[in-house]
């Protein structure tokens, strides 16, 4: 990805990373977009929930699973914190893992 392209995918997406560490109730389909691209065997994205993203949201999420899927993009990828992908993580491990999530709806 070129630099100009990284720079405008990253000004699309951060906002949905500022969702996903906030309080709102999107907050969580925000971070289930971005760590189910970032790494989909501990995290998955139930896509009913993208309904609770505001529309620039939702596209920002697409837009997350778009270069994941047909670039093969990470989206921690797009960033130049490195740590900003494990706090992100760490935030939401216990919530959002795939065990946790078992549990808590009985599967």
């Amino acid at each position: 990805m070129d630099d100009a392209t990284r720079a405008q995918a990253q000004k699309v997406v951060r906002p949905l990373v500022d969702v996903a560490f906030s309080d709102t109730g999107a907050a969580e389909a925000a971070a289930q977009a971005l760590l189910s691209c970032y790494d989909g065997s501990r995290f998955h994205l139930c896509v009913r929930d993208l309904c609770l993203l505001d529309d620039s949201h939702y596209r920002a999420a697409l837009l997350v699973i778009r270069l994941r899927i047909e670039k093969g993009i990470e989206p921690h990828e797009l960033f130049d914190d490195q740590e900003l992908f494990p706090k992100l993580c760490k935030r939401w491990g216990t919530q959002l893992h795939v065990i946790s999530r078992g549990e808590q709806y009985g599967c």
